[in-house]
């Protein structure tokens, strides 16, 4: 070999040696502090939006906690699912609390329409909207739901206008988007279509309204009552006709129920005479009370003993039937469970009377939970 193609060989080694070391040493080293310095503007970027954050911790924590009051007060105005049972539990208070029949209607399942927190912006989220979002947190997310119920229905004109305002008064937020009305100039009733659109906000911490049919436990034995007591609850009266409205003027005993935590000086106050005090059994207990009537007869008299633990009163019956009125209200919220189980002990022939108003749809307040004798619940 020549002493030009010695040196023609080193210098294309060289060459080669140069090449080599710029792809697999000076090239990755180049674009690894390439990489760190993108990286340290990224975190110097987001130490100074710390910094300046951190000059307003007082005012973001204040706003933050500002926002997480308001969002729960929106989310007081929505169930958290939207349960079939539910559903059947309010279009039955619908019925009971106007003239107004259900004569069929559909419950589709429930849809998501929205996630809340979607659409923020990750890079500018705070805390509270991380947690709306349901981003790294680990939670699910708050979801809207709705679901549309389809009634076709029968019923006075007033009680549809009665339904109507039922709706638009209702606890939760729902509303009419189709209505239809005809009328039978024959018999003077109205029917149609309504559909009715309800909505829920799902996600974590959220907790379901209990549901309760408030009747008692059927037995094997179509004629005897939950309590082992022959049943005459069904049997006909002259408060059929109103379906017991004359009760709510015309009353031996009067039970408030409310929450616990109203202006009002007790949840459940039982009375047999508004005027005087001393006929008062109540009850200021955030619980279901268990209240106890017991009718009975004593020296050619009858008598209702009321109770509520160790609370009672004892009042002299003076008519012909025991008539209860049961004025009740919607709940607050999840965490307004007062109510009251109510067990009949009727040792005589006369029949007790409930008219039940204004009960909670999906939760009454008010259950019958045992009863002897004739006991009738409107």
């Amino acid at each position: 070999m020549t002493d030009t193609s010695k040196k023609a060989l080193i210098a294309l080694l060289g060459v080669a040696i140069l090449v080599l070391g710029y792809m697999y040493i000076f090239k990755p080293a180049k674009e690894d502090v390439d990489s760190l310095k993108t990286e340290c503007d990224t975190l110097q970027t987001r130490l100074d939006d710390l910094i300046a954050k951190e000059s307003q911790k007082d005012r973001l924590l204040a706003e933050t906690d500002e926002f997480n009051k308001r969002f729960e007060e929106v989310l007081k105005y929505y169930p958290a699912d939207l349960k079939q049972e539910a559903a059947v539990m309010f279009l039955k208070s619908v019925e009971e609390n106007n003239e107004f029949i259900n004569n069929t209607w559909s419950m589709p399942e429930e849809s998501v329409f929205y996630t809340l927190g979607q659409n923020t912006n990750t890079d500018d989220v705070s805390v509270s909207e991380d947690a709306l979002s349901g981003e790294n947190t680990g939670k699910q997310a708050y979801q809207a739901v709705t679901t549309s119920y389809g009634i076709n229905y029968s019923g006075s004109y007033q009680g549809i206008k009665d339904v109507l305002k039922y709706v638009a008064d209702y606890r939760y937020r729902m509303n009419v988007s189709s209505f239809s009305i005809s009328h039978d100039e024959t018999q003077d009733k109205y029917s149609g279509q309504l559909t009715l659109n309800a909505y829920a906000i799902t996600g974590p911490d959220r907790t379901s309204d209990p549901v309760d049919p408030g009747v008692p436990a059927g037995t094997n034995n179509l004629f005897i009552a939950g309590d082992g007591s022959s049943s005459s609850s069904s049997a006909a009266s002259k408060y059929d006709a109103d379906q017991g409205e004359s009760i709510k003027s015309s009353n031996d005993l009067a039970i408030l129920l409310s929450s616990a935590n109203s202006d009002i000086s007790a949840g459940v106050i039982v009375a047999s005479n508004a005027n005087r005090d001393e006929t008062y059994v109540t009850s200021n207990d955030n619980a279901r009370a268990e209240l106890t009537l017991s009718v009975y007869a004593e020296d050619g008299k009858n008598y209702v003993e009321y109770s509520i633990g160790d609370k009672k009163y004892v009042a002299e019956i003076l008519s012909e039937d025991l008539k209860v009125y049961v004025k009740s209200s919607a709940r607050v919220d999840a965490s307004d469970v007062n109510g009251v189980d109510v067990t009949v002990k009727n040792t005589t022939t006369l029949p007790v009377y409930f008219k039940v108003t204004d009960d909670d749809a999906t939760a009454p307040r008010f259950k019958l939970v045992g009863r002897s004798g004739v006991v009738k619940v409107y």
